[in-house]
């Protein structure tokens, strides 16, 4: 008897990153009008580096659903 199916995996691990990605996407947009007057290299370091977690986290949650759906 399985208790966990792969589809509940898979549905557990897409939010986990979709919620990751969002995260990601917030710090580049939000924290540097709380951080106050920001430099523009500082801005730049920060936008490059969650820019890109956030752009590989939304590529591996679309990959994630495309293949849940073939558990259904």
């Amino acid at each position: 008897m399985i208790l966990i199916s792969r589809k509940t995996v898979l549905d557990v691990i897409t939010l986990i990153f979709i919620n990751l990605t969002s995260g990601w996407f917030g710090l580049v947009f939000v924290s540097p009008g709380f951080l106050g007057k920001v430099s523009i290299d500082a801005y730049l370091k920060l936008l490059t580096t969650n820019l890109a977690f956030g752009i590989f986290g939304l590529i591996i949650s679309l990959f994630l659903t495309e293949r849940n759906k073939y558990y259904e």
